[in-house]
C-alpha cells in the first residue's frame, strides 16, 4: 500500500511541487469520532506532503495539534490542562456560567469561542497546516483552500480500538467513547453556533474499511481535485 501511495503522489507532484496559494491556506482539519487514529493520518499526511514538497519550499507542512492549546492558554492566562478541560467540556448552561462568573479563573464561553476562533483562524492563515480537532472544521468552515476530514467508523469497532490503546474493559471504553463523541461534537457546535451535521466537512472516511495509507491517497487525491496541492 505504501508503494502504491507514493507512486500515486510522484504523479501528482511530478515537476511542479506544492503551489502557492492566494489568502489562508492551504489547509487540511481532520476531526473524528472516539477511537478513530487522527493523529497517525495526520502525521503520514503530514510527511507525505513534505516528502515531494522538497524541503526549501517555503510552504512546508506542519501538523498542529498541542500547539493550539498552548497559544489559547497564553492568550486566556490559563495552564493547557484547564483548556484543555474547556474545550472538552463545549457549551456551559445559563445556570453554571452565572455560578462560574463569581470565580476568578472564570472563562465565558464567548470567550472561549472568540479565543479559540482567533488562534486556530491565524494558524491557517499561515498555510500549509493539518489542524486536528479543535473545532478547526467549525472555525474554518467558509474558508478558502481548506478541506474538512471527518473520521468515523461503527461504534463497536471503535470501542474496541479504545480497549487497546487505553488497556480498558470494554465497559470502560464504550464510557468513554460516548462521552468523547458529545464533547467533540460539542466543542464544534460551540464554534459553528447550531447543530452538528455531517455536511459540515468535505468527506467522511470509514476507518474500519480503510487503512491509514488509503485515508490518506485519498485525501491527497481530495486535495489535488480541489488543486490545494
Amino acid at each position: 500500500m505504501e508503494n502504491l501511495l507514493r507512486e500515486y503522489l510522484e504523479r501528482a507532484f511530478a515537476d511542479r511541487g506544492i503551489e502557492q496559494q492566494k489568502g489562508p491556506g492551504p489547509v487540511v482539519t481532520i476531526s473524528r469520532e472516539s477511537g478513530c487514529p487522527s493523529k497517525l493520518v495526520a502525521q503520514l499526511l503530514t510527511s507525505e506532503l513534505n516528502r515531494f514538497n522538497g524541503i526549501d519550499t517555503p510552504g512546508k507542512w506542519r501538523f498542529i495539534n498541542k500547539e493550539v492549546v498552548e497559544a489559547i492558554a497564553k492568550r486566556l492566562e490559563l495552564n493547557p490542562a484547564e483548556v484543555n478541560y474547556l474545550l472538552s467540556a463545549g457549551t456551559k448552561g445559563l445556570i453554571e456560567d452565572v455560578m462560574a462568573s463569581f470565580s476568578q479563573s472564570y472563562v465565558s464561553s464567548h470567550r472561549i469561542r472568540k479565543t479559540i476562533s482567533s488562534v486556530v483562524r491565524s494558524i491557517a492563515e499561515q498555510g500549509y497546516v493539518v489542524i486536528v480537532g479543535r473545532g478547526g472544521a467549525g472555525i474554518l468552515q467558509h474558508a478558502p483552500a481548506t478541506v474538512h476530514i471527518r473520521l468515523q467508523a461503527p461504534r463497536e469497532w471503535r470501542i474496541g480500538e479504545t480497549c487497546t490503546s487505553g488497556n480498558l474493559s470494554r465497559p470502560e471504553a464504550s464510557k468513554l467513547v460516548d462521552e468523547m463523541d458529545k464533547k467533540r461534537i460539542a466543542l464544534i457546535e460551540l464554534m459553528t453556533g447550531g447543530k452538528f451535521h455531517p455536511t459540515l466537512f468535505d468527506i467522511c472516511l470509514n476507518c474500519q474499511t480503510l487503512s491509514i495509507e488509503e485515508i490518506v491517497h485519498t485525501i491527497i487525491g481530495l486535495m489535488e481535485s480541489k488543486k490545494l496541492i
